[in-house]
């Protein structure tokens, strides 16, 4: 009894302490601490990209210097996203059905690049690992962000930059140009760092382990005093904020003992940037961090989705699957901040973006959209990639947040079956036919035999196939499935096949069907607005037809080319005109010759066929 009772007062006594202590600490201190549970970054999440700079702007001031870093309408500048306004549109993020949102890296960077051409908005020009970048906010800032996307069920993914600082050296240089231009102390010391230059060959390890990535001071991770501070940096920035998982940016050009150590050390799961198209290499690194971003997907899937790639180039990737630790935390996306925007590729075809985000949501993996996606950012309808990356027009200013589009309703929808159907989260990819243009697979749950199937059309022509059930299913013939993008369409599995059980379809051009079995809630997808050109001409066998116009996706700078349906008929479809708009348009032969006389006038909304002399 005396024990316990000498226990309860020391106890007491504690408590007693800590609250007066407590009493004496300021507001400040106790407010930066991160007061909500979290779960970690896992195979079930949907990961929602944005760029904090071109979100929304929460707090105008904290903008920066006009004029400076700060310039309104040049993307190459800060334009004023922050912490504060990321904040305040947890509820579009929330309702779009996404569970975590990736963020940019918060550590403060340099105001602007060494040749001036370029602010730090993005995050990757680091001067001070361990302060808040002021142009997103205050720590408290971030914390409050994290805590209120924790209450709403999102989870928080930081970016993190453990490579490379910004540029503060001079080429190879071993000592600092200026005292007032160089990193924050304790990153100020450069034999922390390797000094050999840029990067020039990409294809020697030795160059993309130790240069520089353009320009960018490349952090020596196997000196012990670096390697333990960028460790702890990060590490703070999670233990303050409570965040549910990293990025890691450039993880190709850290060591990967590092990779392993500096998760383990982080206490949350850690995906990295592989930024190469070949399985054997990536799969590599999944050895050493939770996950990885697919690009090897990603580079097949975008060319299939956007240029009407065959399907065969994808089935190579996914026939490589085996060799990942886990294809379940594959992280696969369709753009990012350094691709061009789909649309952009894809000639702003709405359909297009349909069928590769269905196929991005119901492919093994994390699916992961980019910001704007869902409002049909098109990234300025040019490409650039072909300069290196793209790194301006696809990073525009969040148009802005309306939640009754068609595309975001539907990545609602298939974020909700994803939710719905645990197969389309860990279910065994097993696929079922391919061609050029179909592509079937199944999603099966082995456990509880759950399965989905999804089957897409990506051609130009309606098509009929007799695709077989694989004979791992346990659905069995006469068997209803339902297509979970449209009720209204079902199948039947009905006797033969190479398995003894398949269905039969007519599969419509550009079209994904998702099915399952079992009772199913009536959906329809919302009505498109589509606008049709048909141009009635033929121009002989081996030329084209192309449109130009002054109503975007028509441009009068850059043709479209148009889709030949029969000898004399070519047809272009665009979603983005608004339905009843009037606009002006042109036909021309092999992008070079222009129909006779005036422009044609076009409707919004409505087929347009015209009748053009050359």
């Amino acid at each position: 009894m005396y024990k316990k009772n000498f226990r309860m007062k020391a106890l007491s006594m504690v408590l007693a302490v800590l609250f007066c202590v407590s009493l004496l600490m300021p507001s400040q201190v106790l407010a930066e601490t991160n007061t909500q549970p979290s779960s970690a970054l896992n195979e079930s999440d949907i990961i929602y990209m944005v760029l904090t700079d071109r979100f929304y702007d929460g707090d105008s001031t904290n903008n920066g210097t006009l004029n400076q870093e700060y310039r309104p309408g040049q993307l190459k500048y800060t334009q004023g996203g922050d912490w504060k306004g990321l904040t305040q549109k947890l509820d579009y993020i929330k309702n779009l059905g996404v569970t975590a949102i990736w963020i940019s890296p918060p550590s403060q960077n340099e105001l602007l690049s060494r040749d001036g051409e370029e602010s730090g908005y993005h995050g990757y020009f680091t001067h001070d690992y361990n302060s808040a970048d002021p142009h997103y906010g205050t720590k408290q800032d971030l914390i409050d962000l994290v805590n209120s996307a924790h209450a709403k069920g999102l989870k928080v993914i930081l970016d993190v930059v453990p490579n490379h600082t910004a540029d503060y050296f001079a080429g190879t240089a071993t000592t600092y140009s200026s005292a007032d231009y160089q990193p924050a102390a304790p990153f100020n010391n450069p034999s922390w760092y390797h000094h050999y230059g840029d990067i020039t060959n990409w294809d020697n390890p030795f160059q993309v382990l130790n240069y520089d990535l353009g320009g960018l001071d490349d952090l020596n991770q196997d000196n012990p005093d670096a390697r333990a501070a960028i460790k702890d940096a990060y590490k703070n920035w999670i233990d303050m904020t409570g965040a549910d998982g990293v990025r890691v940016d450039a993880a190709r050009s850290i060591p990967k003992d590092f990779l392993q150590e500096f998760e383990q050390y982080l206490g949350v799961p850690s995906f990295g940037e592989i930024f190469v198209g070949d399985v054997d290499y990536v799969s590599d690194f999944a050895n050493y961090e939770w996950g990885v971003l697919d690009f090897p997907l990603f580079f097949q899937a975008r060319e299939v989705f956007a240029h009407d790639a065959s399907f065969t180039t994808v089935k190579s990737i996914l026939d490589q699957d085996y060799k990942y630790k886990d294809v379940n935390h594959l992280v696969t996306f369709i753009d990012n901040h350094d691709r061009d925007r789909f649309l952009c590729l894809a000639d702003d075809n709405y359909q297009k973006l349909r069928l590769a985000l269905t196929f991005l949501f119901t492919v093994r993996g994390i699916p992961d959209v980019y910001y704007g996606t869902e409002q049909n950012c098109y990234g300025g309808g040019v490409p650039t990639e072909w300069a290196g990356i793209a790194n301006k027009e696809n990073r525009e200013v969040m148009p802005g947040f309306s939640e009754d589009g068609n595309m975001y309703k539907l990545i609602q929808r298939l974020s909700q079956l994803r939710k719905d159907y645990n197969c389309l989260q860990t279910g065994t990819q097993r696929e079922m036919w391919v061609e050029d243009n179909i592509y079937a697979y199944s999603r099966r749950n082995d456990t509880t035999g759950q399965e989905v199937i999804t089957v897409i059309n990506n051609g130009t022509s309606n098509e009929t196939r007799q695709i077989p059930i694989r004979a791992e299913s346990s659905l069995g013939v006469g068997t209803g499935l339902t297509n979970l993008l449209d009720t209204s369409v079902s199948v039947n599995i009905t006797a033969g096949g190479v398995t003894g059980k398949q269905i039969s379809l007519q599969i419509p051009a550009k079209t994904a069907y998702v099915f399952t079995s079992g009772s199913v809630a009536a959906y329809t997808p919302p009505a498109r607005n589509v606008t049709t050109i048909r141009v009635h001409y033929d121009v002989g066998l081996g030329n084209d037809m192309y449109l130009r116009g002054d109503s975007y996706p028509l441009t009068w700078d850059i043709g479209r080319k148009m889709l030949n349906v029969s000898s004399d008929v070519w047809v272009y479809e665009t979603e983005r005109i608004p339905a009843g708009a009037s606009f002006e348009f042109k036909p021309m032969i092999n992008n070079t010759t222009w129909s006779s006389g005036n422009n044609f006038v076009g409707t919004g909304g409505q087929v347009n066929d015209i009748y053009p002399t050359f």
